[in-house]
Protein backbone atom coordinates (compact mmCIF):
# COMPACT_ATOMS: atom_id res chain seq x y z
CA UNK A 1 0.00 0.00 0.00
CA UNK A 2 2.76 2.12 0.35
CA UNK A 3 2.48 3.24 -3.32
CA UNK A 4 -0.79 5.65 -2.63
CA UNK A 5 1.55 7.56 -0.63
CA UNK A 6 1.54 10.99 -2.41
CA UNK A 7 5.16 12.28 -4.39
CA UNK A 8 6.91 14.25 -3.16
CA UNK A 9 8.66 17.32 -5.30
CA UNK A 10 11.27 15.48 -7.22
CA UNK A 11 10.04 11.72 -6.15
CA UNK A 12 8.79 9.44 -9.10
CA UNK A 13 8.74 6.14 -7.53
CA UNK A 14 7.21 4.24 -4.97
CA UNK A 15 4.26 7.12 -4.62
CA UNK A 16 1.43 8.13 -6.26
CA UNK A 17 1.23 11.61 -8.86
CA UNK A 18 -2.05 13.74 -7.52
CA UNK A 19 -3.18 13.85 -11.00
CA UNK A 20 -3.57 9.90 -10.63
CA UNK A 21 -4.71 9.84 -7.36
CA UNK A 22 -8.08 11.86 -8.98
CA UNK A 23 -7.91 9.27 -11.56
CA UNK A 24 -8.21 6.50 -9.42
CA UNK A 25 -11.25 8.54 -7.72
CA UNK A 26 -13.06 8.87 -10.55
CA UNK A 27 -12.68 5.27 -11.07
CA UNK A 28 -14.05 4.23 -7.52
CA UNK A 29 -17.47 6.88 -8.30
CA UNK A 30 -17.39 4.97 -11.58
CA UNK A 31 -17.43 1.62 -9.58
CA UNK A 32 -20.76 3.71 -7.74
CA UNK A 33 -22.34 4.16 -10.15
CA UNK A 34 -22.02 0.78 -12.11
CA UNK A 35 -22.94 -0.48 -8.68
CA UNK A 36 -26.58 1.82 -8.79
CA UNK A 37 -27.02 0.23 -11.90
CA UNK A 38 -26.81 -3.02 -11.80
CA UNK A 39 -29.15 -2.82 -8.58
CA UNK A 40 -31.88 -1.05 -10.67
CA UNK A 41 -31.52 -3.76 -13.31
CA UNK A 42 -31.43 -6.31 -10.84
CA UNK A 43 -28.56 -8.06 -11.80
CA UNK A 44 -26.68 -8.29 -8.05
CA UNK A 45 -28.09 -11.25 -6.71
CA UNK A 46 -27.13 -13.54 -3.69
CA UNK A 47 -25.91 -16.29 -5.69
CA UNK A 48 -24.35 -13.09 -8.61
CA UNK A 49 -22.49 -11.95 -5.68
CA UNK A 50 -21.06 -15.47 -4.64
CA UNK A 51 -20.26 -15.75 -8.24
CA UNK A 52 -18.46 -12.56 -8.58
CA UNK A 53 -16.08 -13.07 -5.35
CA UNK A 54 -15.49 -16.60 -7.17
CA UNK A 55 -14.80 -14.79 -10.53
CA UNK A 56 -12.56 -11.87 -8.91
CA UNK A 57 -10.01 -14.52 -7.62
CA UNK A 58 -9.86 -16.39 -10.85
CA UNK A 59 -8.85 -12.93 -12.52
CA UNK A 60 -6.29 -12.16 -9.80
CA UNK A 61 -4.70 -16.15 -9.95
CA UNK A 62 -4.63 -16.79 -13.67
CA UNK A 63 -3.73 -13.30 -13.86
CA UNK A 64 -0.42 -13.22 -11.18
CA UNK A 65 0.55 -16.42 -12.79
CA UNK A 66 0.49 -15.11 -16.31
CA UNK A 67 2.04 -11.62 -15.05
CA UNK A 68 5.14 -13.71 -13.06
CA UNK A 69 5.80 -16.19 -16.19
CA UNK A 70 5.97 -12.89 -18.14
CA UNK A 71 4.23 -14.07 -20.69
CA UNK A 72 2.42 -12.19 -23.54
CA UNK A 73 -1.19 -12.28 -22.37
CA UNK A 74 -2.98 -11.03 -19.12
CA UNK A 75 -5.50 -14.20 -19.24
CA UNK A 76 -7.11 -11.77 -16.11
CA UNK A 77 -10.44 -11.64 -17.39
CA UNK A 78 -11.59 -15.17 -17.57
CA UNK A 79 -14.05 -14.49 -14.29
CA UNK A 80 -14.99 -11.26 -15.72
CA UNK A 81 -16.59 -12.58 -18.54
CA UNK A 82 -18.06 -15.38 -17.01
CA UNK A 83 -19.96 -12.86 -14.88
CA UNK A 84 -20.77 -10.68 -17.76
CA UNK A 85 -22.78 -13.40 -19.71
CA UNK A 86 -24.09 -14.99 -16.81
CA UNK A 87 -25.05 -12.03 -14.85
CA UNK A 88 -25.50 -9.30 -17.20
CA UNK A 89 -23.25 -6.14 -18.52
CA UNK A 90 -23.34 -4.43 -14.82
CA UNK A 91 -22.18 -7.06 -12.62
CA UNK A 92 -19.32 -7.94 -15.17
CA UNK A 93 -18.10 -4.88 -15.57
CA UNK A 94 -17.96 -4.45 -11.27
CA UNK A 95 -16.47 -7.72 -11.64
CA UNK A 96 -13.40 -5.83 -13.48
CA UNK A 97 -13.21 -2.90 -11.38
CA UNK A 98 -13.18 -4.75 -8.63
CA UNK A 99 -10.79 -7.53 -9.76
CA UNK A 100 -7.96 -4.39 -10.45
CA UNK A 101 -8.57 -2.40 -7.15
CA UNK A 102 -8.19 -5.63 -5.39
CA UNK A 103 -5.01 -7.30 -6.65
CA UNK A 104 -3.32 -3.59 -6.75
CA UNK A 105 -2.89 -3.65 -3.49
CA UNK A 106 -2.04 -7.71 -3.00
CA UNK A 107 1.68 -8.50 -2.29
CA UNK A 108 1.76 -10.87 -5.30
CA UNK A 109 2.60 -10.65 -9.13
CA UNK A 110 1.19 -7.76 -10.65
CA UNK A 111 0.20 -6.10 -7.34
CA UNK A 112 1.27 -3.88 -4.86
CA UNK A 113 1.08 -1.10 -7.44
CA UNK A 114 -0.92 1.18 -9.21
CA UNK A 115 -0.62 -1.05 -12.08
CA UNK A 116 -3.74 -3.15 -12.16
CA UNK A 117 -5.76 0.04 -11.02
CA UNK A 118 -4.95 2.16 -13.47
CA UNK A 119 -6.21 -0.42 -16.31
CA UNK A 120 -9.96 -1.05 -13.94
CA UNK A 121 -11.44 1.29 -17.12
CA UNK A 122 -10.65 -1.80 -19.93
CA UNK A 123 -11.60 -4.31 -17.46
CA UNK A 124 -14.82 -2.87 -16.65
CA UNK A 125 -15.37 -2.62 -20.82
CA UNK A 126 -14.49 -6.11 -20.78
CA UNK A 127 -17.53 -6.89 -18.72
CA UNK A 128 -19.99 -4.82 -20.37
CA UNK A 129 -19.14 -6.22 -24.18
CA UNK A 130 -18.95 -9.82 -22.15
CA UNK A 131 -22.51 -9.13 -20.80
CA UNK A 132 -23.55 -7.52 -24.58
CA UNK A 133 -22.28 -10.69 -26.40
CA UNK A 134 -23.98 -13.15 -24.26
CA UNK A 135 -26.99 -11.59 -24.37
CA UNK A 136 -26.93 -11.41 -28.32
CA UNK A 137 -26.68 -15.20 -28.22
CA UNK A 138 -23.03 -16.19 -28.95
CA UNK A 139 -22.67 -18.85 -26.57
CA UNK A 140 -25.96 -20.39 -27.68
CA UNK A 141 -26.23 -20.21 -31.18
CA UNK A 142 -26.58 -23.37 -33.24
CA UNK A 143 -24.81 -23.70 -36.17
CA UNK A 144 -27.24 -23.93 -38.55
CA UNK A 145 -29.10 -20.57 -37.84
CA UNK A 146 -29.47 -17.90 -39.83
CA UNK A 147 -28.08 -15.87 -37.26
CA UNK A 148 -24.81 -16.92 -37.78
CA UNK A 149 -24.71 -14.81 -40.89
CA UNK A 150 -24.48 -11.58 -38.97
CA UNK A 151 -21.46 -12.75 -37.31
CA UNK A 152 -19.36 -13.65 -40.18
CA UNK A 153 -20.16 -10.79 -41.67
CA UNK A 154 -18.79 -8.73 -38.59
CA UNK A 155 -15.68 -10.95 -38.75
CA UNK A 156 -15.42 -10.07 -42.40
CA UNK A 157 -15.19 -6.36 -41.57
CA UNK A 158 -12.93 -6.45 -38.81
CA UNK A 159 -10.82 -8.65 -40.70
CA UNK A 160 -11.24 -5.55 -44.04
CA UNK A 161 -10.06 -2.94 -40.84
CA UNK A 162 -7.03 -5.22 -39.63
CA UNK A 163 -5.74 -5.28 -43.29
CA UNK A 164 -6.30 -1.28 -44.36
CA UNK A 165 -4.75 -0.53 -40.56
CA UNK A 166 -1.62 -3.10 -41.72
CA UNK A 167 -1.19 -1.08 -45.08
CA UNK A 168 -1.82 2.47 -43.40
CA UNK A 169 0.95 1.19 -41.07
CA UNK A 170 3.51 0.06 -43.89
CA UNK A 171 2.82 3.28 -45.70
CA UNK A 172 1.97 6.25 -44.45
CA UNK A 173 2.27 5.14 -40.67
CA UNK A 174 0.07 5.32 -37.75
CA UNK A 175 0.79 9.24 -36.48
CA UNK A 176 2.19 10.15 -33.15
CA UNK A 177 -0.15 11.44 -30.91
CA UNK A 178 2.73 12.44 -28.46
CA UNK A 179 1.34 15.98 -26.56
CA UNK A 180 5.09 17.26 -26.76
CA UNK A 181 5.12 17.18 -30.53
CA UNK A 182 4.94 20.71 -32.37
CA UNK A 183 2.66 18.66 -35.09
CA UNK A 184 0.39 17.07 -32.41
CA UNK A 185 -2.87 18.73 -32.70
CA UNK A 186 -2.25 17.58 -36.75
CA UNK A 187 -1.00 14.46 -36.05
CA UNK A 188 -4.68 13.69 -33.63
CA UNK A 189 -6.70 14.78 -36.22
CA UNK A 190 -4.99 12.46 -38.73
CA UNK A 191 -4.88 9.65 -36.19
CA UNK A 192 -8.97 10.46 -35.35
CA UNK A 193 -9.74 10.42 -39.68
CA UNK A 194 -7.43 7.11 -40.41
CA UNK A 195 -9.28 5.68 -37.51
CA UNK A 196 -13.12 6.73 -38.42
CA UNK A 197 -12.03 5.49 -42.17
CA UNK A 198 -10.75 2.51 -41.30
CA UNK A 199 -13.98 1.90 -39.23
CA UNK A 200 -15.97 2.87 -41.84
CA UNK A 201 -14.25 0.47 -44.52
CA UNK A 202 -14.84 -2.36 -41.56
CA UNK A 203 -18.87 -1.58 -41.89
CA UNK A 204 -19.15 -1.46 -45.18
CA UNK A 205 -17.50 -4.54 -46.05
CA UNK A 206 -19.38 -6.07 -43.32
CA UNK A 207 -22.91 -4.89 -44.33
CA UNK A 208 -22.23 -5.59 -48.13
CA UNK A 209 -21.38 -9.50 -47.01
CA UNK A 210 -24.18 -9.35 -44.73
CA UNK A 211 -26.48 -8.35 -47.49
CA UNK A 212 -25.00 -11.01 -50.18
CA UNK A 213 -22.80 -13.51 -49.15
CA UNK A 214 -23.78 -14.39 -45.71
CA UNK A 215 -27.52 -13.95 -46.00
CA UNK A 216 -28.66 -17.42 -44.70
CA UNK A 217 -31.88 -17.57 -43.89
CA UNK A 218 -33.79 -20.95 -45.20
CA UNK A 219 -29.92 -22.45 -46.25
CA UNK A 220 -29.08 -23.90 -42.38
CA UNK A 221 -26.38 -26.15 -44.65
CA UNK A 222 -24.72 -23.24 -45.93
CA UNK A 223 -24.99 -21.81 -42.46
CA UNK A 224 -23.05 -24.26 -41.07
CA UNK A 225 -20.64 -24.98 -43.99
CA UNK A 226 -19.50 -21.44 -43.76
CA UNK A 227 -19.38 -21.65 -40.51
CA UNK A 228 -16.87 -24.50 -40.21
CA UNK A 229 -14.42 -22.92 -42.86
CA UNK A 230 -14.68 -19.78 -40.81
CA UNK A 231 -13.67 -21.69 -37.81
CA UNK A 232 -10.65 -23.18 -40.40
CA UNK A 233 -9.69 -20.14 -41.16
CA UNK A 234 -9.81 -18.07 -37.87
CA UNK A 235 -8.05 -21.06 -35.93
CA UNK A 236 -5.25 -20.80 -38.66
CA UNK A 237 -4.81 -17.11 -38.19
CA UNK A 238 -4.25 -17.49 -34.50
CA UNK A 239 -2.17 -19.99 -34.62
CA UNK A 240 0.20 -18.31 -36.82
CA UNK A 241 -0.02 -14.98 -35.39
CA UNK A 242 0.58 -17.00 -31.58
CA UNK A 243 4.14 -18.96 -32.93
CA UNK A 244 4.86 -15.73 -34.59
CA UNK A 245 4.33 -13.72 -31.37
CA UNK A 246 6.35 -16.30 -29.14
CA UNK A 247 9.20 -18.01 -32.01
CA UNK A 248 8.99 -14.76 -34.64
CA UNK A 249 13.03 -13.72 -34.50
CA UNK A 250 11.39 -10.46 -33.42
CA UNK A 251 8.76 -12.23 -31.47
CA UNK A 252 8.31 -12.59 -27.37
CA UNK A 253 11.58 -15.01 -26.63
CA UNK A 254 13.48 -12.90 -28.51
CA UNK A 255 13.98 -10.14 -26.33
CA UNK A 256 13.52 -12.66 -23.39
CA UNK A 257 17.70 -12.69 -22.43
CA UNK A 258 17.42 -12.65 -18.76
CA UNK A 259 19.06 -9.06 -18.33
CA UNK A 260 17.85 -6.05 -16.98
CA UNK A 261 18.42 -2.40 -19.16
CA UNK A 262 21.60 -2.02 -17.03
CA UNK A 263 22.71 -5.37 -18.02
CA UNK A 264 22.72 -6.86 -14.68
CA UNK A 265 20.70 -10.16 -14.36
CA UNK A 266 17.03 -10.09 -13.81
CA UNK A 267 16.41 -13.45 -12.36
CA UNK A 268 14.61 -14.68 -15.58
CA UNK A 269 16.11 -17.24 -17.63
CA UNK A 270 18.16 -16.43 -20.82
CA UNK A 271 14.94 -17.36 -23.43
CA UNK A 272 16.47 -16.10 -26.43
CA UNK A 273 17.55 -19.24 -28.42
CA UNK A 274 14.12 -20.12 -28.54
CA UNK A 275 13.43 -17.48 -31.19
CA UNK A 276 13.49 -18.94 -34.64
CA UNK A 277 15.01 -17.04 -37.68
CA UNK A 278 13.27 -16.37 -40.41
CA UNK A 279 12.42 -18.25 -43.02
CA UNK A 280 12.52 -21.33 -40.96
CA UNK A 281 10.39 -19.16 -38.75
CA UNK A 282 7.80 -18.11 -41.20
CA UNK A 283 7.36 -21.59 -42.23
CA UNK A 284 7.35 -23.36 -38.69
CA UNK A 285 4.58 -20.85 -38.12
CA UNK A 286 2.89 -21.58 -41.61
CA UNK A 287 3.18 -25.36 -40.62
CA UNK A 288 1.43 -25.41 -37.44
CA UNK A 289 -1.43 -22.84 -38.98
CA UNK A 290 -2.08 -25.03 -41.88
CA UNK A 291 -2.29 -28.49 -39.50
CA UNK A 292 -4.49 -26.73 -36.91
CA UNK A 293 -6.90 -25.04 -39.58
CA UNK A 294 -7.32 -28.70 -41.14
CA UNK A 295 -7.96 -30.21 -38.03
CA UNK A 296 -10.29 -28.04 -36.76
CA UNK A 297 -12.12 -27.67 -40.14
CA UNK A 298 -12.91 -31.41 -39.80
CA UNK A 299 -13.87 -30.83 -35.58
CA UNK A 300 -16.19 -27.91 -36.43
CA UNK A 301 -17.86 -30.00 -39.57
CA UNK A 302 -19.01 -32.54 -37.61
CA UNK A 303 -21.75 -32.34 -34.74
CA UNK A 304 -22.78 -28.79 -33.12
CA UNK A 305 -18.89 -27.81 -32.46
CA UNK A 306 -18.79 -25.00 -35.41
CA UNK A 307 -21.21 -23.08 -32.45
CA UNK A 308 -17.59 -21.97 -31.06
CA UNK A 309 -17.06 -19.10 -33.92
CA UNK A 310 -19.68 -16.74 -32.81
CA UNK A 311 -18.07 -17.30 -29.47
CA UNK A 312 -14.38 -16.06 -31.14
CA UNK A 313 -16.11 -13.20 -33.23
CA UNK A 314 -17.12 -12.00 -29.28
CA UNK A 315 -13.56 -12.38 -27.96
CA UNK A 316 -12.01 -10.93 -30.80
CA UNK A 317 -14.13 -7.99 -31.26
CA UNK A 318 -13.83 -7.23 -26.97
CA UNK A 319 -9.93 -7.62 -27.50
CA UNK A 320 -9.83 -4.71 -30.65
CA UNK A 321 -11.68 -2.17 -28.31
CA UNK A 322 -9.52 -2.93 -24.93
CA UNK A 323 -6.43 -2.42 -27.27
CA UNK A 324 -7.89 0.99 -27.97
CA UNK A 325 -8.85 1.65 -24.47
CA UNK A 326 -5.89 0.18 -22.81
CA UNK A 327 -3.07 2.06 -25.37
CA UNK A 328 -3.00 5.58 -24.16
CA UNK A 329 -3.31 4.21 -20.66
CA UNK A 330 0.03 2.22 -20.82
CA UNK A 331 1.61 5.03 -23.44
CA UNK A 332 0.91 8.33 -21.09
CA UNK A 333 0.77 6.89 -17.70
CA UNK A 334 3.34 4.49 -17.92
CA UNK A 335 5.17 5.37 -21.28
CA UNK A 336 4.55 1.94 -22.44
CA UNK A 337 6.40 -0.37 -19.56
CA UNK A 338 3.67 -1.82 -17.05
CA UNK A 339 6.16 -4.56 -15.99
CA UNK A 340 4.65 -7.23 -17.41
CA UNK A 341 5.70 -9.92 -20.02
CA UNK A 342 3.75 -7.78 -22.48
CA UNK A 343 6.91 -4.99 -22.25
CA UNK A 344 8.75 -7.47 -24.29
CA UNK A 345 6.42 -6.52 -27.08
CA UNK A 346 6.37 -2.77 -26.70
CA UNK A 347 10.02 -2.50 -26.33
CA UNK A 348 10.36 -4.72 -30.02
CA UNK A 349 7.72 -2.58 -31.42
CA UNK A 350 9.95 0.37 -30.32
CA UNK A 351 13.31 -0.88 -32.12
CA UNK A 352 10.91 -1.12 -35.44
CA UNK A 353 10.69 3.13 -35.04
CA UNK A 354 7.60 3.31 -33.44
CA UNK A 355 6.96 5.32 -30.81
CA UNK A 356 5.73 4.80 -27.72
CA UNK A 357 1.53 5.04 -28.43
CA UNK A 358 1.97 2.97 -31.69
CA UNK A 359 4.03 0.59 -29.69
CA UNK A 360 1.66 0.52 -26.99
CA UNK A 361 -1.34 0.10 -29.76
CA UNK A 362 0.54 -2.58 -31.87
CA UNK A 363 1.26 -4.54 -28.56
CA UNK A 364 -2.24 -4.38 -27.65
CA UNK A 365 -3.67 -5.21 -31.33
CA UNK A 366 -1.46 -7.91 -31.42
CA UNK A 367 -2.21 -9.39 -27.58
CA UNK A 368 -5.36 -8.47 -26.53
CA UNK A 369 -7.78 -9.93 -29.52
CA UNK A 370 -5.79 -13.22 -29.48
CA UNK A 371 -6.33 -12.97 -25.05
CA UNK A 372 -9.95 -12.26 -25.31
CA UNK A 373 -10.43 -15.11 -27.47
CA UNK A 374 -9.01 -17.32 -25.59
CA UNK A 375 -10.88 -16.37 -22.19
CA UNK A 376 -14.30 -16.44 -24.07
CA UNK A 377 -13.20 -19.78 -25.02
CA UNK A 378 -12.20 -20.66 -21.51
CA UNK A 379 -15.72 -19.66 -20.68
CA UNK A 380 -17.57 -21.54 -23.13
CA UNK A 381 -15.87 -24.57 -22.35
CA UNK A 382 -16.60 -23.94 -18.29
CA UNK A 383 -20.51 -23.00 -19.58
CA UNK A 384 -20.66 -26.37 -20.74
CA UNK A 385 -19.21 -28.13 -18.37
CA UNK A 386 -21.97 -26.60 -16.13
CA UNK A 387 -25.48 -28.27 -16.01
CA UNK A 388 -28.41 -26.05 -16.88
CA UNK A 389 -30.16 -25.63 -13.81
CA UNK A 390 -27.33 -23.86 -12.03
CA UNK A 391 -26.19 -21.30 -15.42
CA UNK A 392 -30.20 -20.95 -15.12
CA UNK A 393 -29.84 -19.57 -11.37
CA UNK A 394 -28.42 -16.23 -13.13
CA UNK A 395 -30.29 -13.02 -14.36
CA UNK A 396 -28.88 -13.75 -17.46
CA UNK A 397 -28.22 -17.27 -17.67
CA UNK A 398 -30.80 -18.09 -20.35
CA UNK A 399 -28.63 -16.81 -22.88
CA UNK A 400 -26.65 -19.74 -22.48
CA UNK A 401 -29.03 -22.17 -23.03
CA UNK A 402 -28.85 -23.91 -26.92
CA UNK A 403 -32.22 -23.22 -28.08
Amino acid sequence: MDWLSFCAEGQTNGCIAPIQAAYLVVLLVGAVLVLVAGRRARDFTTSTLVLMAVAIAINIAVGSITYALRLPLYLDSIGTVLVGVLAGPWAGALTGLLSNFIWSILPIPGGAGPNAAFFAPVAAVIGLMAGFWGSRGVFRLRPDDARVGGFLALATGIAAAMVGLLVVQLTAGIPSLDFEDPNALENQMRFVLISLALVIVGVVVGWITGRSIYRLEGRPDAARGYLATAAAIAAGAFAFAFVRLLFGPTGYFSAMDGLNDDGTADGFPNLTSMAIPDPAGLIFALVIAVVLATLVYRWAASGDNARLFPVWVGGLTTGVVAAAISAPIAAGVFGGVTGGGTDALVALFRTLGLNVFQSAFAQGLTSDPLDKTISYTVVFLILGALPVTMRTMYSRGDATVVE
